[in-house]
């Protein structure tokens, strides 16, 4: 599995990649309000086709996909991941410094409750990472890294060797624990 991680400030040529972009991205991309999510939708599409030469589709269920095997796109603030594989996957980030009621939040989200913020935010990769691996996610392993303030999870079936980052201009990745 290759994740591909990359900040929407190393975007230079928003023109060629909306252009590059099929029909059905470009009506999505003109829906967008948002400059930042625009950009964020951008780079995940961008970073698709050039790591494995397709672009994504979407599902009946509105989960992005690719001919050639499976992916996962999250993004959060400035920085884009996108995991591909041969087989499931799964990718969450979120910023883990952002202080909020976590036992409300916990309980909001159907997570394990708790006011502890590291555990909130392990809890809610994970949960987001296994919703977009889909119905065998009890099964995956679940890999959590740190990137600064941010957190990530991965699901998949694969083993941590198997996983290779490839970074674009982000700060470097610590691994945190496997489960």
């Amino acid at each position: 599995m290759k994740i591909y991680m990359s900040n929407i400030k190393e975007i230079k040529n928003i023109a060629d990649i909306e252009n590059a972009l099929p029909v059905s991205d470009r009506i999505r991309l003109s829906k967008f309000s948002n400059h930042t999510h625009k950009l964020q939708f951008l780079l995940s599409r961008a970073i698709v086709k050039k790591a494995v030469g397709e672009s994504v589709f979407i599902d009946k269920n509105g989960a992005p996909i690719i001919k050639s095997g499976f992916v996962s796109i999250a993004h959060k603030d400035n920085f884009v991941m996108v995991a591909v594989s041969n087989s499931g996957v799964g990718i969450d980030i979120e910023n883990a410094s952002v202080n909020r009621d976590f036992a409300e939040q916990s309980e909001l989200l159907g997570l394990p409750k708790t006011k502890d913020k590291d555990a909130f935010y392990k809890n809610f990769v994970k949960y987001e990472a296994e919703f977009k691996f889909g119905n065998d996610a009890t099964k995956a392993h679940k890999y959590f890294y740190e990137m600064g303030d941010y957190l990530i999870c991965v699901c998949t079936k694969e083993l941590t060797k198997d996983i290779e980052f490839i970074p674009s201009g982000v700060p470097s990745l610590n691994f945190v624990c496997a489960e």
